[in-house]
């Protein structure tokens, strides 16, 4: 997504992720980021410093990527810190954009970030099952197959 932004004036997005935002250095998009201490695993910036930072900010949407999707437990990332973060962008934000390849589904981690009801659209890959595909449909959550 952020490859796909790069050019376009009039957005901001506001990250935790480093790598998203060298992405979109000396790019079109205004950037803004939460700070915090980097996660190197995922280059996710998590900790006290990134939550209160959003906890003074509000956005129109968000896109996010977990590492599990389960309808039971919910959307899920193996670091707690991280699935707070997660969590606290997902109430800052009036729109959740899941962005998750159909490997995701059927999978848990340790940290629960949210329920799969909490989010509004999802865009994933060609590759999902029929019945997940079904659930989401019940569930009332769009889902755009790229």
């Amino acid at each position: 997504i952020a490859k796909q932004i790069k050019s376009e004036e009039g957005i901001t997005v506001i990250t935790n992720a480093v790598n998203i935002a060298l992405e979109l250095a000396q790019s079109a998009v205004s950037l803004i980021l939460t700070g915090g201490n980097l996660r190197e695993k995922s280059f996710s910036l998590v900790g006290p410093i990134a939550e209160d930072s959003l906890k003074k900010i509000t956005a129109k949407k968000l896109f996010l990527g977990v590492d599990g999707i389960d309808f039971d437990y919910g959307l899920t990332t193996p670091n707690l810190l991280e699935a707070k973060v997660n969590r606290m962008m997902m109430q800052a934000a009036v729109e959740t954009i899941l962005v998750a390849d159909s490997s995701k589904f059927g999978r848990k981690s340790l940290g629960i970030i949210a329920s799969i009801k909490d989010v509004n659209k999802i865009i994933t890959d060609n590759n999902i099952n029929e019945s997940d595909y079904k659930k989401l449909k019940n569930l009332g959550i769009e889902t755009y197959i790229v």
